[in-house]
């Protein structure tokens, strides 16, 4: 079963969250976390050249046709090679090519790669040698609220990254998801109504 992003830890990520600006232009947008690895499926901590498992491609392609009806005007993706690839696919539908921005990538456990995730998974562990998470969330709510700042294109603005990418954003827009809503690949349109957002997903 595809895995779900994890919770533990979450109230951290908020707390993190809160502390910076937050007035994005838009007021809708659309989220897609990567599809399924391997990494993802024997829940280890993955380098950043993980490709996609053909689960994930399927996952992908099923995400591309969910959004292929929309008009998407900025499609901005993390580069690692999962988020990467699977921006590329819902690319495909729409003759476009992703923008990739390296604030969307996940929280590098570098000292940890490859290793087995052993018992829950904790974001407020901050293991030796890897990305700290106040780190973490302060490059990712930039890159986010940078991404969401700018109105001048056209269409939706679709950003495909991962499940800690996810968490932050939901903390920044004050948005709780179940638990089907955080596996890989399910596209979710964030949308602000009378100042508050909510999160839904599509197809």
């Amino acid at each position: 079963m595809t895995q779900v992003v994890d919770l533990l830890g979450y109230d951290r990520i908020e707390a993190l969250a809160s502390a910076l600006a937050f007035a994005p232009k838009r007021a809708r947008f659309i989220f897609v976390r990567h599809g399924e690895t391997e990494g993802n499926r024997t829940k280890r901590y993955q380098l950043p050249h993980t490709p996609l498992n053909e689960i994930g491609e399927a996952q992908a392609a099923e995400a591309a046709k969910s959004l292929a009806a929309m008009k998407i005007g900025k499609l901005v993706a993390s580069p690692m090679a999962r988020a990467w690839r699977t921006a590329n696919v819902i690319a495909g539908t729409q003759g476009m090519i992703p923008e990739a921005d390296g604030a969307l990538s996940e929280r590098f456990y570098v000292s940890l790669w490859g290793k087995p995730i052993e018992g829950p998974f904790d974001w407020n562990w901050d293991p030796d040698g890897c990305e700290p998470l106040a780190t973490f969330v302060d490059r990712t709510a930039r890159g986010v609220a940078r991404i969401l700042a700018d109105d001048s294109s056209a269409g939706d603005t679709v950003i495909v990254a991962h499940g800690g990418t996810l968490l932050v954003t939901c903390a920044l827009t004050g948005t709780h998801l179940d638990a089907a809503h955080r596996r890989n690949a399910v596209p979710l349109r964030f949308e602000r109504r009378d100042g508050a957002w909510s999160a839904t997903p599509i197809g």
